[in-house]
């Protein structure tokens, strides 16, 4: 009979979870590299670092800080997939993302290494171990992050990336996605701290109006919990839209399931998670009103690129009481938009002639070489300035590396000529 072989006891850290193997010499000079970086944004000479012994760097990172852990909130059920999308693309922002560029710091140095150090420094027992020099070098670093506010600007884009991935996963005809963030804890089975955001859900809330004498049904514009808040539906003051109305008057913000259909429909070169994102964005936070043709005022459905907002469509709208329903999405080339309507006028086409050639649908602008077309390129390039929905959202669209369509070009270049003789 074989002899049992000795168990290794397991060695418990002081916070009571297992302790793991000790980091390798290259992640320990990481880590000191990215240490002097910081101390260079915190205004402190890089070589300040190396004034702390061997022991005292290892007693800086005994307890390391990991980036921030995804999880469903207890008695909430969010798909895993979600999760998963969640995380990486969250980790993905920390790691390529730069907080300040000419000094070589990311923000994942940031919530690592950045707050390893506010922490150590914080604490009295390790600062009162510290002979001069090296007790005035922590405490200027320790002045530098409360004077430099960093803390709070880290929480802050967290807060910012996190919303904009629930803008992504979040429907308002199914579920909306809020967050709560619990500060640092210990992990589980690892000796670190490492701070935990849950995702939590909210049904969506739905309400039935009448327009044209019928009856429809719309769903309310919303966000998630964010800090412990409740669940928040849009609103939009009324002399945004109106200016001569009391400011004090807001009005609550649905949509119909007939907008959700054109959006998917029209917007059709981005992916899912980008139409939820600027459906919400457009009517929660930029809130552009703008009048079209003969007098109808539309929501400008927009995309943020590079400190600018870009129009991809607009979204007509009716107000029965405290509420404002919106009821469709028009394709930027639409007889009852600014642009659409100059090109109709210009070229005297015809709702059926934009169908017909497919300009209701955004793929338009990256399907047809417009280039070719001269009649075409001269009102929407050169007089309207369309081409920024190729050139600066080209990356949003899920078939940007492919060329333009050959057949589909020829085919309205075919119409423009015999619509010219």
């Amino acid at each position: 009979m074989a002899k049992n072989k000795k168990r290794k006891k397991v060695q418990t850290s002081h916070h009571g979870e297992i302790s793991v193997a000790k980091p390798s010499k290259a992640d320990l000079e990481a880590c000191h590299a990215a240490a002097r970086r910081i101390f260079r944004l915190m205004g402190e000479d890089e070589t300040s670092f190396d004034l702390f012994s061997k022991h005292q760097k290892q007693a800086m990172f005994r307890i390391p800080v990991a980036p921030p852990r995804v999880r469903a909130m207890p008695g909430h059920k969010v798909p895993k997939r979600y999760i998963r999308f969640i995380q990486e693309q969250f980790l993905l922002f920390l790691k390529r993302e730069y907080f300040e560029k000419e000094i070589g710091i990311r923000w994942i140095e940031l919530f690592t290494v950045g707050q390893n150090l506010m922490l150590i420094f914080s604490s009295n027992i390790f600062l009162n171990s510290l002979p001069e020099p090296q007790r005035r070098v922590a405490d200027n670093m320790y002045k530098a992050f409360r004077d430099k506010e960093l803390f709070p600007k880290m929480q802050d884009r967290m807060l910012a990336v996190i919303k904009t991935l629930l803008m992504m996963i979040s429907q308002p005809n199914f579920r909306i996605y809020g967050h709560y963030i619990e500060e640092l804890r210990p992990m589980e089975y690892r000796h670190a701290l490492q701070p935990v955001v849950y995702i939590t859900t909210n049904a969506c809330e739905s309400i039935r109006f009448r327009y044209h004498n019928k009856e429809h049904k719309a769903f309310r514009i919303a966000v998630g919990q964010e800090l412990g808040t409740p669940c928040l539906g849009a609103t939009i003051e009324m002399n945004k839209i109106y200016p001569n109305v009391s400011p004090n008057r807001t009005l609550n913000i649905y949509v119909q399931s007939h907008a959700l259909h054109r959006f998917k429909e029209r917007i059709d070169t981005f992916f899912p998670s980008l139409r939820n994102q600027l459906l919400v964005f457009s009517l929660f936070s930029s809130q552009r009103v703008v009048n079209g043709p003969g007098g109808i005022q539309l929501f400008v459905c927009i995309s943020p690129s590079r400190n600018e907002d870009l129009a991809i469509g607009y979204l007509p709208f009716t107000i029965d009481g405290n509420n404002l329903f919106i009821l469709t999405l028009l394709p930027l080339l639409s007889r009852n938009t600014p642009e659409g309507h100059v090109l109709c006028n210009r070229l005297r086409l015809s709702t059926a002639d934009l169908k017909y050639l497919g300009m209701d649908k955004l793929s338009f602008f990256f399907e047809v070489d417009i280039e070719q077309i001269p009649v075409l390129k001269e009102i929407l390039f050169d007089e309207l300035h369309l081409d920024y929905i190729r050139n600066k959202l080209g990356s949003m669209y899920h078939a940007k590396n492919n060329p333009f369509n050959e057949k589909k070009t020829l085919f309205v270049k075919n119409f423009f000529q015999k619509l010219e003789k």
